[in-house]
């Protein structure tokens, strides 16, 4: 069981979460989600470093590996990390953003390794398909409040849709309502200012008649239009809802191109540090292609792109590439500075797309040097979206996203007019985008209409297994010299095809 009581978390003393009371009483998933700043992490650690005022149990913390071994896929060390952490897992297990740089069959893993532990567990994470699968509740953090939703992310989705809906009915009804009452007050107020004037055809003007009947009517209409202006006055105000903007992308350029072939490799062997990961690629792409690069972690995805880019980046083509070590921004110079200084956009449209990313206002003129990790990614991505590029590579550009930004670029990038080339852990994120997907699968890349290669290693490995099971069963009658010596002969090729 876990309580949390009268929690305020201040960040430069601007309060980021406050929590009254939420008591968890079972062993449940919960999916924290929020945009990025909005204190998730900072909940995570003040929950640890308070543990004793919460809970009785055991609490276990796994925070987002920042560091990396060179000699390994980004999936390969978070999967070592992971494994190591959860093996001593307390009873309460927080977790932040753990899927981050893992493939499928890791993220499948971790999955099943979180559904075995008998646990209270918070997890911080931007991957939806994840949330889906494992969440009974979503935590959502919204104006410093923590909003709980029942059910997983595409459940609080469908709810949040719905309250976004009925704020804005609400908003036009309260505009409509308030409308009708000022236009009748303006009425009676009319009304009551000529209520005691008449045409005197003699004079031929209006006169004022001051008589009782006349004053008597004056009064009344008074009396209706205070009434009226009683009632606006009373009338509780809507705020207007916020409404996305969509991003208006120039395509002319890449229109001209029409259905030309712009990257084009060619049964190509593409190596790193010596190494052999791709045979014979061969890669045909036209100017308003969006493909997705799929594969296991370590397979050559990023291997790919690299040299993509290196092959291209010198040529007619204007090629933008985004990686996670990107270092393109001036510390030194505002948001908007930074990306005005490539945009072929005016600062409106600019402005448009920081806003669907969450910094708005005043926020663009903050200097580079002083926004978070997360924020400098969405302005390299949107220094990216607003220059003067036909080819976009994008290797892992949510990592550092909330879900309210990823599906902010998701649509932008559904939008994007010219050739897009994505590496994504995040399996819905590519596949809103992305109509074709290319997989590396035993050193080939594999072309969506194109079978994959039979593994042959694979199919050898079967074979051995059935003999070291004939084998086996032969020892278990009677151990002889050759039977001995063929087992041994056995497990050593399977070693050896274990290790290709």
């Amino acid at each position: 069981m876990m309580n949390f009581n009268n929690i305020i978390l201040d960040i430069n003393g601007e309060t980021i979460i406050s929590i009254d009371n939420i008591t968890v009483q079972e062993q449940k998933t919960i999916g924290l989600i929020g945009r990025n700043g909005s204190g998730k992490t900072t909940l995570l650690e003040h929950i640890v470093n308070n543990a004793a005022l919460y809970t009785s149990q055991r609490i276990t913390y796994i925070p987002q590996l920042k560091e990396n071994n060179i000699e390994k896929s980004g999936g390969e060390t978070t999967k070592f990390y992971l494994q190591q952490e959860l093996n001593n897992a307390g009873g309460v297990i927080l977790l932040d953003e753990p899927t981050t740089h893992l493939d499928d069959t890791n993220a499948v893993w971790l999955l099943d390794e979180l559904k075995q532990k008998e646990a209270i567990k918070i997890i911080a994470s931007h991957d939806r398909d994840f949330l889906d699968q494992i969440a009974d509740e979503i935590w959502a953090v919204e104006d410093t409040k923590v909003v709980i939703y029942p059910g997983n992310y595409t459940h609080y989705k469908k709810i949040e849709t719905h309250n976004r809906q009925r704020a804005r009915d609400e908003y036009e009804k309260y505009i409509r309502e308030k409308q009708h009452l000022e236009k009748a007050v303006e009425n009676k107020s009319k009304q009551a200012a000529l209520s005691n004037r008449i045409y005197d055809k003699g004079k031929k003007r209006y006169v004022t008649m001051e008589t009782p009947y006349y004053n008597k009517m004056q009064k009344k209409l008074d009396k209706v239009r205070t009434s009226m202006e009683s009632r606006l006055n009373q009338l509780e105000e809507k705020e207007k809802p916020e409404d996305d903007k969509q991003v208006i992308f120039y395509s002319q350029e890449i229109e001209k191109l029409g259905g030309k072939t712009v990257i084009r490799l060619e049964r190509e062997n593409i190596t790193r540090q010596g190494r052999t990961l791709l045979k014979n690629v061969s890669l045909y792409l036209k100017a308003t292609d969006k493909v997705s690069i799929t594969g296991r972690n370590g397979s050559g995805k990023t291997t790919l792109l690299n040299y993509i880019y290196e092959k291209y980046q010198d040529s007619h083509l204007a090629v933008g590439y985004f990686y996670q070590q990107l270092e393109s921004l001036d510390l030194d110079s505002s948001i908007l500075d930074n990306i005005m200084s490539t945009s072929r956009y005016d600062e409106t449209t600019v402005r448009t797309a920081l806003a669907r990313l969450n910094i708005k206002d005043d926020d663009v003129h903050k200097k580079v040097s002083v926004i978070s990790g997360g924020e400098r990614v969405k302005v390299q991505l949107v220094k990216l979206l607003m220059a003067d590029s036909q080819v976009l590579i994008l290797d892992e550009p949510t990592n550092f996203l909330d879900v309210h930004s990823i599906e902010a670029l998701e649509e932008m990038l559904r939008n994007y007019p010219g050739l897009i080339i994505l590496v994504s852990h995040d399996k819905r994120f590519w596949e809103s985008i992305t109509p074709v997907s290319y997989d590396i699968n035993d050193y080939s890349l594999i072309h969506p209409d194109q079978p994959a290669p039979r593994n042959t290693t694979k199919d050898e490995l079967m074979v051995l297994e059935t003999q070291i099971i004939r084998v086996l069963g032969e020892l278990a009658e009677g151990l002889t010299p050759e039977l001995e010596s063929e087992f041994e002969r056995l497990i050593k090729e399977k070693n050896e095809l274990n290790r290709r």
